[in-house]
């Protein structure tokens, strides 16, 4: 069989046996792609020093479709250089990317925004329009993408001055003006989210959805990026540095 050739990241990695590491990538051509990097370990090559996250690869890989071997290996580029939230950021798109999707299934458009996002927090952009447009593109590849330019019931426009809610796997629909709860949205938070614009309050209202969306994807398994920012960040963090995103 030949290797197919392709371009990726190592989405995470894990020792395997002696000498080998078990890796998740994620590629242009094959999406999220599981192989055995063999021989690898304990060894000062160029190829273990290449087996990192936020590194662009070109590699090849044999085998079944489970569990591939991964062959040659080499740089596409410089790594990206991760520090602070910047970094803990680009660990939870990883972890989403390797939790959510299936193996082997082509996401083209979701590739180009992984890369869009790594560089922008690379250069110090800012964290949350990162985030939130990462995890609406990831749903909207996975088939769950929610139209918030109208009603999932009557086809109706959002109209900036009433209120909706959000009813997954369905839509938006509108709610009473007197209802009471947190899953509540005007419109004109939604409209603004729908068009990647961002003020305060539309990335508070992508925040939520994205977490009501997301919640019965993930299930109830924590976050590891997120465990992992709070054990490093509460005890060394000033007052006034923010939660997690």
């Amino acid at each position: 069989m030949l290797p197919e050739q392709l371009t990726g990241f190592v989405l995470h990695r894990r020792s395997y046996r002696e000498t080998s590491y078990l890796t998740d990538l994620f590629t242009l051509e094959l999406g999220k792609v599981s192989a055995v990097a063999r021989g690898v370990r304990g060894n000062k090559g160029d190829k273990k020093s290449l087996l990192q996250s936020f590194q662009p690869l070109l590699l090849s890989v044999t085998g079944k479709h489970e569990l591939r071997n991964l062959h040659q290996l080499e740089s596409a580029g410089s790594r990206l250089q991760l520090v602070g939230h910047q970094l803990f950021s680009a660990m939870y798109l990883n972890e989403l990317l390797n939790r959510l999707l299936p193996k082997e299934v082509p996401h083209p458009e979701l590739f180009l925004c992984y890369q869009q996002s790594l560089q922008w927090l690379a250069n110090g952009g800012d964290i949350e329009p990162c985030l939130r447009e990462f995890e609406l593109s990831l749903l909207n590849d996975m088939g769950y993408g929610i139209d918030l330019t109208q009603e999932y019931e009557s086809g109706e426009t959002v109209e900036p001055n009433v209120d909706y809610c959000l009813v997954l796997e369905s839509g938006i629909r509108r709610i009473d003006v007197n209802a009471l709860g947190t899953n509540r949205f005007s419109g004109e938070a939604l409209l603004q989210v729908s068009n990647n614009l961002w003020t305060p309050n539309s990335l508070q209202c992508a925040k939520r959805i994205t977490r009501m969306a997301l919640s019965p994807l993930l299930g109830r398994k924590p976050l590891k990026s997120r465990e992992l920012f709070q054990q490093t960040w509460t005890a060394a963090r000033p007052a006034n540095i923010g939660k997690f995103k």
